[in-house]
């Protein structure tokens, strides 16, 4: 069998569970009412590596709340446009999903958000972000970001590094570089970098960050100045993670990769691009538990796997954690859904009152078991997630490893 990035390149405590979400739950009405989420993704681009788990967890999701009847009377359809990592269609994609009554619309990658910001205001439609960057909640309006920023992941990475991986103490401070392909994610990345090391001279020497074209194939260049750091950041899109790896390594350099939780959704295919010895010892943080733990939404995305895509289940759990990821986001916003049809009944659902209902959402219930709880969204703060986990690269488990418990986000 393929791995699953390849095939992306060329194209009884979760039954107790589920029986107790289904708890009071009718059967679907002879008349339901069709609440349409729009999907604005790359299905065929650069970044469809990374998102491809992401689009099947958002579909896979929506059918699991269909078949089990979790909204009585309604049915989730989800409209998915492919922007093919184009900027160019990012707004003719919003009017596509719109045209098809679309009354919320997820997006993925952090440029199409931030893109569609003003539209989103101006049209009162709420953004579901899988995926973005500070820029696209704040100011904050009618964009809610389902998961966590990079400035205040790798703030808390570089702490928990400080205090548990360097000894600075006796060492002095270690030698911290960047390069990577110029997106939202990235240059959040570099500016909190380089400001967290000026912070910290003690701690981190601020050896440089390098942001190239999107596309650009190699990285001699970038890997010769930054040959002599201890750690290097990496970013969020696969291929070119993947390649500045292979060009490190190909010089005979040794660093430790650090970086956020978007690199551990592309876990198989650096793993399978660079190899295991290439990335033993990185470290990356995480949203959400590892495959390897047990949690409710761990076991319940195993099922929904099996249930719905049993040949590619070893696939998927392979590639990272971006099925489980956009599994556990998508169950937040079907909760959101399920909360204001409660509020104010299916036919009158609307973007209204989705977003009434995100200013009121709290991660909590037996659902989110394995979780830090009672994550939430506020007048001033539009990221939900507070608080991430570390994990380690290992070689020798051939697996993600944690290393800590949950800790606060180091927001400044």
């Amino acid at each position: 069998m393929k791995p699953l990035w390849k095939r992306a390149v060329a194209s009884s405590l979760v039954l107790t569970l589920i029986a107790a979400l289904c708890l009071g739950c009718a059967g679907p009405s002879e008349e339901e009412v069709i609440i349409r989420i729009g999907q604005i993704t790359d299905l065929t681009g650069i970044s469809s590596p990374s998102l491809l788990p992401l689009n099947y967890a958002v579909e896979d999701a929506a059918k699991y709340y269909n078949d089990e009847g979790l909204i009585p009377g309604v049915e989730i359809k989800i409209v998915t446009y492919n922007e093919q990592s184009d900027y160019s269609r990012e707004v003719p994609g919003y009017d596509w999903v719109r045209e098809r009554g679309a009354q919320i619309i997820i997006t993925l990658l952090p440029t199409t958000g931030e893109i569609l910001k003003p539209f989103s205001d101006k049209d009162k439609v709420p953004l579901a972000a899988l995926g973005g960057s500070m820029d696209l909640v704040e100011p904050p309006g009618w964009q809610f970001w389902f998961n966590a920023p990079p400035s205040h992941e790798i703030r808390t990475l570089l702490k928990w590094i400080s205090e548990n991986d360097w000894d600075w103490e006796t060492k002095g401070p270690a030698k911290i570089g960047f390069a990577a392909w110029e997106a939202p994610y990235q240059i959040e990345l570099k500016e909190t970098l380089e400001e967290y090391c000026q912070d910290h001279p003690e701690q981190f020497q601020w050896v440089g960050g390098y942001l190239v074209p999107i596309g650009t194939p190699t990285w001699a260049g970038e890997v010769e100045k930054l040959k002599d750091c201890d750690y290097i950041v990496r970013g969020a899109i696969a291929q070119a993670t993947g390649a500045f790896v292979n060009a490190f390594q190909a010089r005979g350099y040794t660093t430790t990769y650090i970086g956020g939780s978007a690199m551990t959704s592309f876990r198989g295919f650096i793993v399978d691009f660079c190899g295991w010895e290439a990335l033993d010892g990185a470290l990356t943080t995480s949203v959400c538990p590892w495959w390897s733990e047990t949690s409710a939404i761990v076991d319940l995305a195993k099922t929904i796997l099996d249930r719905y895509r049993p040949d590619e289940a070893e696939d998927m759990i392979h590639a990272g954690t971006g099925y489980l990821g956009g599994f556990h986001n998508m169950l937040e916003i079907l909760e959101i859904v399920q909360a204001a049809i409660e509020e104010v009944g299916a036919e009158n659902f609307d973007s209204q009152a989705f977003y009434d209902a995100a200013m009121n959402y709290e991660t909590t219930g037996p659902l989110w078991d394995g979780y830090y709880p009672d994550w939430s969204f506020t007048e001033t703060k539009r990221y939900l997630a507070d608080h991430v986990m570390i994990y380690e690269w290992s070689a020798e488990a051939e697996d993600l490893v944690r290393r800590s418990d949950w800790l606060p986000f180091v927001t400044e």
